[in-house]
């Protein structure tokens, strides 16, 4: 497009007019966040880093004010121009590419990627209605939502590189970002309801997506040639462009209660699924209801026709089809566009268990006869449309191999809507997308037995992706299905395919965007695992350390505290000088000769022999000792019962005067010793030790007692009525491996989170949550949760491979034989 229209023109200005006040809010926000966040930080680097960014930020307003203005209003020309310059590393990163791009492109990329995602997710409403007007007002064929300049990617790209402009550390823009989310997208809410209400007033009409119809009825038959003619000016499948032109889709309704049968009797699509909203009144076609009539005709019954097509392919698939097939394909799509109105999908149905826990939830059956939201799939939300494009299909058939490709595709799509482990919206979209499939399978029947076909790659993929949320409303979901839904949407514009590239795009614009996502989850869980993993080293080393020192004579006849206290900590902390020594050695930092020098401190008949040596020793060892505690990360105060225990150990040597240098020490500060002795801390070879610092990195969470800690009402609502018993615990813990994912609930909330690590001896798990979040544990917490039902494996299987299984396997019960007529091999 060489020049926009008038409106278009006036909505870029309008909306660049509006940015000094948008970007004035967004700063004004974040920086009362960050002045919270600054009072509520617990160190005292995190208080000084915080209150610096938000000074900086403060002091970027007026320039802010100014540019971001400027800046927009040039991306929003340069967009709409088609002039634009590429978009930031990061919406297009995969890991091969990481290393040729530039680490501040990468974290722009990464940062402006998620600040879109955020926005996407709360603007869905009032950005599709601007997306179908802005669509119209650049003379677009249809609706193209990634063409509309004023999308949230500019603005949040254009924002990033504001932030990047004379920032005084690189790691302000980033937090600045992270809290100018929510005004943004308020503003931006504002935004697009201005714009759209000025569009609307210009006149201009909003887009939809079209797609053109052929004829309603087919050229008549020849007598002797097998097949029916295509529509005039459509090339033959097989031969010339490869294209299969679509049918009409006219009329509207449903089909009676007793009309939903074919040739073959009645649809057996989707269901399994108790509760959640009713189907529609119609039912529609068997993918295959009108069967085939052809001079090598199969017998038997259609599950074993369909087995063999799909395990390997059916010799027969390359057979045309006889005229009589075409005739009862005629009488289906007449029967279909003679129905009546079907049951409107019913959105007050889909949130009814809203209130409910994300993992109790009933499921809500989904199908392809189910009705979709019309808002999000047009005129593919009504099962009838979908049904109309499959019998148009089936009416362009001219081999019988596309007839079984098509029957495949409808019980593929309703195999993967009756998945329980995905959300319903996006079974629904599996559904919305089964045009594009079967209009796929068309020129690439057996596309769903090829493992890398784009077209089976795109299902398996989304849906993988899709597990790793669990809660149709949370806004994280919603941030991943919309532009799911926009893919798919894109695709059932086209009303045929030459080959699957289309598909191949489509997963590439999704996984270039998921890449950006997982680079950023994956830095600050590759800062979590670095943490754990050396801990768990460390932990190695030191019990290495304890066996050597166990082997020590004098460490035999020492106190219990002391022997407790080198055994435990002391050992951790050699291990530690030793991991983190620039040049390896075998006492970095001098923290193993320390430890004759308080054995011999402790050793009451030596020092009150020698209490000179004592004397200047004993400070010596207490400095050394607190040093090597620090160094390890640990907090003072697990430490103090030990050296309170220490210095009664050492009173006597320094109460000592020359003339009382033989003195025995008085019964009760030897009592005072024993009885003030701290209390053990039981540690089994297995557990793993951290610091504060490191749990709190780790994401550590501690089970509590179920029985003695009071429900909040979250957690009551998770609480089911009946545990699990011990064993059946443990057999759901053996089955837990790396990459596995649960419903972990978390801070008062379900979370969907996957395990990323294991320690060796299996006595530490770490998983990760949406956003990167750790959640650590050992495995005694892991057993608690497990028995009371607040962490829930999620089945791991893959599912397009699942649907394909099921669909090779249909009972023979469910058989239903050929028409009669139909002539045998």
């Amino acid at each position: 497009m060489t020049e926009v229209s008038a409106s278009l023109t006036r909505s870029i200005s309008e909306a660049a007019k509006a940015a000094d006040r948008l970007v004035e809010k967004c700063i004004d926000h974040a920086v009362a966040e960050l002045q919270q966040a600054e009072l509520q930080a617990e160190r005292s680097d995190q208080r000084n880093e915080i209150a610096a960014a938000w000074r900086a930020l403060q002091m970027q307003r007026p320039r802010w004010c100014s540019r971001y203005p400027q800046l927009l209003r040039a991306a929003f020309t340069a967009d709409a121009s088609g002039k634009a310059e590429p978009a930031a590393a990061a919406p297009t990163l995969r890991p091969s590419s990481l290393t040729l791009v530039d680490d501040t492109e990468i974290t722009q990329g990464i940062e402006s990627a998620r600040l879109a995602q955020q926005l996407v997710a709360v603007l869905e409403r009032p950005l599709a209605e601007l997306d179908a007007l802005m669509s119209t007002a650049m003379g677009l064929d249809g609706v193209q939502p990634e063409r509309n300049p004023l999308r949230p990617e500019i603005y949040a790209r254009t924002l990033r590189k504001l932030a990047g402009e004379n920032t005084p550390e690189p790691t302000f823009p980033g937090m600045w970002l992270r809290y100018m989310a929510k005004p943004l997208a308020q503003g931006l809410e504002q935004v697009y309801r201005d714009q759209a209400h000025l569009l609307t007033l210009a006149r201009v009409q909003a887009a939809t997506y079209r797609m053109r119809s052929a004829p309603s009825r087919p050229m008549p038959l020849s007598p002797n040639s097998g097949q029916a003619p295509l529509a005039s000016g459509h090339a033959p499948l097989g031969g010339g462009s490869g294209q299969v032109p679509l049918g009409p889709r006219s009329g509207s309704g449903s089909l009676g209660p007793n009309s939903a049968q074919g040739p073959l009797g009645p649809s057996t699509g989707g269901s399994g699924f108790g509760g959640g909203s009713g189907g529609s009144a119609f039912t529609p076609m068997s993918g295959s209801s009108a069967w085939v009539s052809t001079s090598g005709a199969l017998e038997g019954s259609r599950p074993t026709q369909l087995r063999d097509f799909v395990l390997r392919g059916s010799p027969m698939a390359e057979q045309t089809l006889e005229p009589s097939y075409y005739a009862a394909i005629e009488a289906e799509i007449a029967a279909i566009e003679a129905t009546a109105d079907e049951i409107a999908y019913d959105a007050a149905q889909a949130r009814a268990h809203m209130h409910m826990p994300p993992v109790d939830r009933p499921a809500r059956r989904i199908a392809t006869d189910s009705p979709l939201p019309q808002e999000t799939w047009g005129e593919m939300a009504g099962s009838r449309e979908r049904a109309l494009v499959r019998g148009q299909l089936k009416k362009q058939a001219r081999r019988l191999g596309q007839v079984y490709a098509l029957e495949v595709v409808r019980k593929l799509v309703d195999e993967v809507a009756q998945d329980p482990r995905l959300l319903a919206p996006l079974r629904e979209a599996i559904v919305g997308l089964e045009p594009s499939l079967a209009r796929l399978s068309m020129v690439a029947p057996r596309f769903f037995s090829e493992e890398a076909h784009p077209g089976r790659q795109l299902i398996e993929r989304v849906a993988e992706r899709s597990l790793h949320f669990n809660d149709e409303f949370s806004v994280e979901f919603q941030a991943f299905a919309r532009p799911v839904n926009q893919a798919f949407q894109r695709l059932n514009a086209q009303e045929s395919f030459k080959d699957a590239e289309p598909f191949r795009q489509a997963l590439a614009t999704l996984e270039a965007s998921w890449a950006a996502q997982d680079a950023l989850d994956a830095e600050g869980e590759r800062k979590v695992l670095d943490k754990v993993q050396s801990a768990e080293r460390r932990q190695r080393e030191a019990d290495q350390i304890a066996s050597e020192f166990s082997q020590r004579e004098d460490l035999a006849s020492a106190p219990e505290p002391v022997r407790d206290f080198l055994l435990e900590r002391w050992s951790l902390v050699v291990a530690q000088a030793r991991l983190s020594a620039a040049a390896p050695g075998i006492d970095p930092g001098g923290y193993i000769a320390i430890v004759s020098d308080l054995l011999w401190s402790v050793d009451r008949a030596r020092a009150l022999h020698d209490p000179a040596r004592a004397i200047a020793l004993i400070p010596r060892v207490l400095l050394k000792l607190r040093e090597g505690l620090v160094q390890l990360g640990e907090d003072p105060q697990p430490s103090d019962p030990f050296f309170r225990t220490l210095e009664r150990l050492h009173r006597p040597v320094l109460k000592l005067r020359a003339h009382q240098r033989h003195r025995e020490m008085p019964p009760a500060e030897a009592l005072a010793v024993a009885e003030t002795q701290p209390q053990r801390e039981e540690r089994s070879p297995d557990n793993l030790w951290m610091a504060e610092s490191e749990l709190q990195a780790a994401g550590f969470e501690e089970a509590p007692d179920s029985g003695a800690v009071p429900l909040t009402p979250q957690r009551a609502a998770a609480a089911p009525a009946e545990p699990l018993d011990e064993m059946e615990a443990d057999s759901l813990l053996a089955h837990l491996e790396v990459g596995s994912r649960v419903d972990l609930f978390s801070r008062q909330q379900w979370r969907r989170a996957k395990l990323v690590w294991t320690s060796g001896n299996g006595a530490f798990y770490m998983f990760t949550s949406h956003g990167g979040r750790p959640h650590s544990m050992t495995r005694r917490s892991l057993q608690r949760l497990l028995r009371d039902r607040l962490l829930r494996p999620v089945a791991g299987h893959a599912v397009v491979p699942r649907a394909l299984e099921a669909v090779a396997n249909e009972p023979q019960s469910q058989a239903q034989p050929l028409p009669s007529g139909h002539a045998g091999p």
